[in-house]
């Protein structure tokens, strides 16, 4: 079956490569990042799928501080790739597949094929040349999402889901040290999975808690996972009064 969504933080005294590749060890497979340089330490171990929204980005900020002609086609041109995902959205990998081979793909050949001309255009120092080097030094990982109907266009979902840890940055300043910070990483970890899975994360952690002062066994430790918490109350929710 479909594993369960879940969203894993994990704390590290740094943002150096080692931690990535210790987060990663062993696995083989996508990861859905952004251009930081840890994660292209990465390479050859993981295949990497950078992210259109930071593409559009570096030319969106271009184009909010005044005229910028060629910022502002380059946003129409990833638009239109957007617009096709937007149609897609949901759809069974496969499905998703097929469309961008069809009609993603020629429009990501012509964007790189335009922005390697312009960049000839323009002075090497210049934010707009600075924004196009961005894009094109990263292609053969923004180009992924067209042989993977499972990968996605950009790492939204993630910007999503760490965006509260952000916002509460500043409480976590006096977390204990390392291990206070690995124990906020796991808190958060289980509440942004709470809300993948439909629960209430006050309501599980109450009822969590409860369970564990009770003396739940630490060998049926799994049956508490939010996944399956959720499960359990819908069962109860839906039995015969």
């Amino acid at each position: 079956g479909t594993d369960p969504p879940a969203v894993v933080f994990r704390y590290a005294p740094g943002r150096g490569q080692e931690h990535a590749r210790a987060l990663l060890a062993g696995y083989r497979g996508i990861v859905q990042c952004d251009g930081y340089a840890a994660y292209k330490a990465l390479a050859g171990d993981v295949t990497l799928a950078f992210c259109w929204a930071h593409v559009r980005r570096g030319f969106f900020d271009l184009v909010k501080g005044g005229a910028a002609p060629i910022a502002s086609e380059a946003l129409q041109r990833i638009a239109a790739l957007y617009a096709i995902e937007a149609e897609i959205r949901g759809r069974p990998a496969m499905e998703r597949l097929a469309v961008r081979q069809a009609r993603s793909r020629p429009l990501v050949a012509e964007l790189f094929t335009w922005l390697d001309a312009q960049l000839g255009r323009l002075p090497r120092s210049s934010p707009t040349a600075e924004a196009i080097r961005y894009a094109l030094n990263h292609r053969t990982g923004l180009e992924q999402f067209l042989d993977d109907g499972l990968i996605e266009v950009d790492n939204n979902a993630v910007e999503r889901a760490i965006r509260p840890i952000c916002l509460s940055r500043k409480n976590a300043l006096f977390a204990s040290g390392d291990d206070g910070g690995a124990r906020w990483a796991a808190i958060a970890s289980l509440v942004e999975t709470c809300k993948l899975n439909g629960v209430d994360p006050q309501r599980y952690f109450t009822d969590l808690l409860t369970r564990l002062v009770n003396g739940w066994p630490n060998s049926r430790i799994d049956e508490l996972m939010p996944w399956c918490w959720a499960s359990a109350s819908e069962q109860t929710s839906s039995a015969p009064a």
